[in-house]
């Protein structure tokens, strides 16, 4: 084509631009956002919403008159950070809570309790290379509390420190990251049935009832990708970190509606609703209890594979972009 015919053909292209004026919402959304963990401190975030133009993450909420009641009684606030309130008191199994808040006009209320803490025992891990893949092969026994309904979450996260050398501006730069990782567990009817679990392994995470395994020991096995890097410096340091999470069952439906949201991949999918037990408000409140487990793989002594714990099929192919 020639020069004079993109000189005509580019007013046309250039009319197709349009500038559109996005404005701020005049009133914004509150905001309660908690999870009493047990063994931390009690502590609550409350704050506006964020118009998402805004640098501005933390948008406190002016005189907001916030009562906390566990088991009853009414808790003592001890300090206060911009829009997170902390009070006296260190978190129980089976703590009841329950909070109020006037602020803005509006009453803010929602109740939630902190859950039993996970039985785990006969943590253990180990390296395990393969044909395809490189796995850390990592298990633990789960013994499930009888006569009660238990709602788990298991997520695995790797940190990964040291020397890697940057080939796009060609030096060595530090690093000190962590991510989710990717992991693979064996289909069973207890855990992974669709009737019973949430299964995310892109996002490092495991989400499940025991309505299979109630009142039951049963040992998890997890298979996490162990991806080869030429870029690591030796000696590289990749520390992964297990955490096994009773949740209460608002947590683990909010959970479960925040990570369909984030796994939106278009533009053109209708956006479903995140999950809310706060009345008034937006967010959620709502009790976990975890037990941690972390391990560098190129220390840890081997195991035996157990019966049943076989390495993913030779068909389990990953995305190529994750290979």
């Amino acid at each position: 084509m020639s020069v004079l015919a993109l000189l005509l053909l580019f007013p046309f292209f250039s009319s197709c631009e349009k500038v559109l004026d996005i404005e701020e919402p005049l009133e914004r959304d509150l905001v309660l956002n908690a999870v009493p963990a047990a063994g931390r401190q009690a502590f609550v975030h409350f704050a506006y919403t964020r118009f998402f133009l805004d640098d501005n993450n933390d948008q406190p909420v002016p005189g907001a008159v916030i009562t906390l009641r566990i088991n009853d009684t009414v808790q003592t606030l001890d300090s206060m950070v911009r829009s997170k309130y902390f009070f006296d008191h260190i978190l129980r199994e089976n703590d009841s809570l329950e909070i109020d808040i006037q602020a803005d006009g509006r009453h803010v209320h929602a109740r939630t309790y902190v859950p039993l803490y996970p039985v785990v025992s006969n943590f253990a891990a180990a390296y395990v290379p393969t044909a395809d893949f490189n796995y850390v092969l990592a298990s633990f026994d789960l013994s499930d509390h009888a006569g009660r309904d238990e709602y788990y979450n298991v997520v695995v996260t790797r940190r990964d420190s040291g020397v890697r050398y940057n080939e796009w501006l060609e030096r060595y730069d530090t690093v000190d990251t962590v991510q989710s990782t990717i992991f693979f567990v064996p289909y069973s009817d207890e855990i992974t049935s669709s009737d019973v679990s949430s299964y995310s392994p892109l996002g490092g995470r495991i989400m499940f009832l025991d309505r299979n395994i109630d009142g039951q020991q049963y040992q998890v096995p997890l298979w996490i990708l162990q991806r080869v890097d030429t870029t690591e410096v030796p000696p590289f340091k990749h520390e992964y970190l297990v955490e096994i999470e009773s949740v209460t069952p608002a947590r683990f439906r909010y959970i479960l509606s925040a990570s369909s949201q984030g796994g939106m991949t278009s533009f053109f999918a209708e956006q479903g609703e995140v999950y809310s037990n706060v009345e008034g408000a937006l967010g959620i409140f709502a009790g976990s209890a975890k037990r941690r487990f972390t391990f560098d793989p190129d220390t840890i002594a081997g195991i035996p594979i157990p019966s049943g714990m076989t390495p993913p099929p030779a068909g389990f192919q990953l995305p190529a972009d994750l290979r």
